[in-house]
């Protein structure tokens, strides 16, 4: 039967798209990549090791393709051997070497910090568990991903982790979720450049709304999807990409029956035929098949309808798929109907009712059965969480009861020795201030001497101005006012504003105006503080020009690395 030839076993359908997604792109990118990746060697031995996939030479083949590519630093070679014992495990489908072998790669790809290749690993391994029905533990390993893109703030792992999410909820039943989740992903695919994974959340969406009826969203959305698979087709240096051209025509066949428009059903039911020429992805075949049974019953052409239908029927009653079955009994009575052949239409409405009605338990309990796991995982971290959280709470306080008692015993050390130290400690922070001033009050001298030499002509235009500036505020009257910004100083010299700006920057390394009045104000300060012991500290700073007590020891503290009122106190002591 043609079915047959189509639709293959199960386990051999996902083995050869296995193989194919990683034959078809290596022979269609190697003339791109100048001899197969960089390595015709590697190259050869990948296939000789693919073709031995389930057979005892594939472990040497692998480990000595693996050697090879890390001596040679080939990346891409790299990662096609670490990957293929996830493509043998799949095979023979062995679940236990599956998961350890997909925790190992993870591990590898978050120790490279590679979140380029760890990312793609992650979404297979949640695939791969949906695949073989362990939905329960593809959301744990979504969930992982999830939190670990958000810790390491890795957009494209958030992106990832949308879609997989998409992917267990469709798997689940819950759609508007998979929609909502789908189109996240795509938002954030499109924005990292990431065009098949674009194009793949697509298809689903388009899918979610022809279950729903909403033709134009589909076709909308259809529409947009070809530059996206071009642009996967240039990225990837090949002409064309069969399996995405596929899909995006039986897509595109699908709205077009459901709208009802034959011609433009003709054009696209062509174009995927003769994509799938080029090649047959086997895990498509199905849904092709099945697009094409619909396309005929829109023709006119019933009698291939229903030859189509029976075939798919047949396959999915040896496997049990009782949902299928229904939407297959379901379009064929339809079909049926059409005819005017009642009694054959109704036969096959009842087998549509009972596969269904089989089809909802068997969904039902499986949701079920799923949310129990669920739960009960839930319960069982919640469970974990409170006992880590009572460990850490009882090692805590053991620890801050020994830490206390240690602390008490550090403090009264540091009392003791800071009351025989802080009157030398004292004398030493005043001694350096003071130094400070002093070694800057005689280079100021030095550098006014040398200036004072030198005839007036030969001075700048800045050094003359900033001496009269200097001038200037050596008068305690002028320093107590509170504004002296460069209009009110340009006003009292009679000179320009950006003169005295430029003047100030000339002499002073750079200082602006207010940094340099700043300094002035506080340096007087200190002088006050030292000579002055009569005046308050308020009086000090109103007499340096500080408007209030907190800005006066906000300036003196920056300048100086202690407040007005600590210096005093210090150097009070004798």
């Amino acid at each position: 039967m043609q079915i047959k030839g189509t639709l293959l076993t199960y386990s051999l359908r996902k083995y050869l798209l296995l193989v194919f997604s990683f034959l078809v792109t290596s022979s269609l990118w190697a003339e791109k990549q100048d001899g197969y990746f960089g390595d015709s060697a590697l190259y050869v031995l990948s296939m000789q090791m693919f073709d031995s996939i389930k057979s005892p030479a594939f472990f040497e083949m692998q480990q000595r393709g693996l050697r090879q590519a890390m001596e040679k630093r080939n990346a891409h070679f790299d990662y096609v051997f670490r990957s293929a014992l996830l493509s043998h495990y799949e095979v023979i489908k062995d679940k236990k070497n599956y998961g350890r072998a997909g925790e190992a790669l993870i591990q590898h790809y978050q120790t490279l910090r590679d979140d380029s290749l760890l990312y793609v690993v992650w979404e297979r391994q949640s695939d791969r568990l949906l695949m073989w029905g362990d939905y329960v533990e593809s959301v744990v390993s979504v969930r992982r991903m999830s939190d670990y893109a958000q810790r390491h703030h890795h957009p494209i792992g958030m992106a990832y982790a949308d879609f997989c999410f998409a992917q267990s909820y469709l798997n689940n039943g819950q759609t508007d979720e998979a929609e909502r989740h789908y189109r996240l992903a795509m938002r954030r695919f499109i924005s990292l450049h990431v065009p098949g994974k674009v194009a793949r959340s697509g298809f689903n969406l388009i899918s979610i709304l022809l279950n729903r009826n909403d033709f134009t969203g589909a076709l909308a959305l259809s529409d947009s999807l070809p530059r996206y698979i071009r642009a996967w087709e240039v990225e990837k240096g090949i002409a064309i990409n069969p399996v995405l051209r596929v899909k995006q025509a039986m897509y595109r066949l699908k709205i077009f029956v459901d709208m009802k428009n034959l011609p433009a059903a003709t054009a696209q039911r062509d174009s995927m035929l003769y994509y799938n020429k080029v090649y047959a992805d086997a895990a498509q075949q199905e849904e092709l098949q099945y697009t094409l049974a619909c396309y005929e019953r829109l023709a006119g052409n019933y009698p291939e309808a229903e030859r189509i239908l029976d075939m798919l029927i047949a396959y999915n009653r040896e496997y049990g798929n009782h949902a299928k079955l229904a939407h297959y009994y379901r379009t064929l009575a339809e079909v049926k109907r059409t005819e005017n052949r009642m009694a054959d239409a109704a036969g096959y409405f009842h087998l549509y009712a009972l596969a269904a009605d089989s089809a909802q338990i068997a969904a039902s309990n499986l949701q079920l059965n799923r949310l129990v796991k669920l739960f009960r995982l839930n319960e069982l971290e919640q469970e974990k969480r409170v006992a880590e959280v009572e460990r850490t709470e009882a090692r805590t306080l053991a620890v801050s009861t020994a830490a206390v008692a240690l602390l008490i015993i550090f403090i009264c050390i540091l009392l003791f020795a800071n009351s025989r130290h802080l009157r030398r400690k004292n004398r030493e922070l005043v001694a350096r201030i003071r130094k400070q001033e002093e070694a800057e009050e005689r280079a100021e001298e030095v550098r006014t001497r040398m200036e004072t030499a030198l005839p007036e002509e030969e001075l700048s235009k800045e050094t003359l101005l900033f001496r009269r500036l200097q001038s200037l505020l050596a008068d305690e009257q002028v320093l107590s006012r509170s504004k002296l910004g460069r209009d009110e100083l340009a006003n009292l010299l009679n000179t320009n504003r950006t003169y005295i700006a430029d003047a100030v920057a000339a002499c002073t390394d750079g200082w602006s105006v207010s940094q340099y009045v700043a300094a002035v104000r506080v340096k007087r300060a200190r002088q006050l503080l030292d000579y002055s012991p009569e005046l308050s500290l308020e009086e000090v700073g109103l007499a340096c020009g500080f408007q209030s007590q907190g800005t006066f020891t906000k300036y003196y503290r920056n300048y100086y690395d202690i407040t007005p009122g600590e210096y005093r106190k210090l150097a009070a002591v004798k």
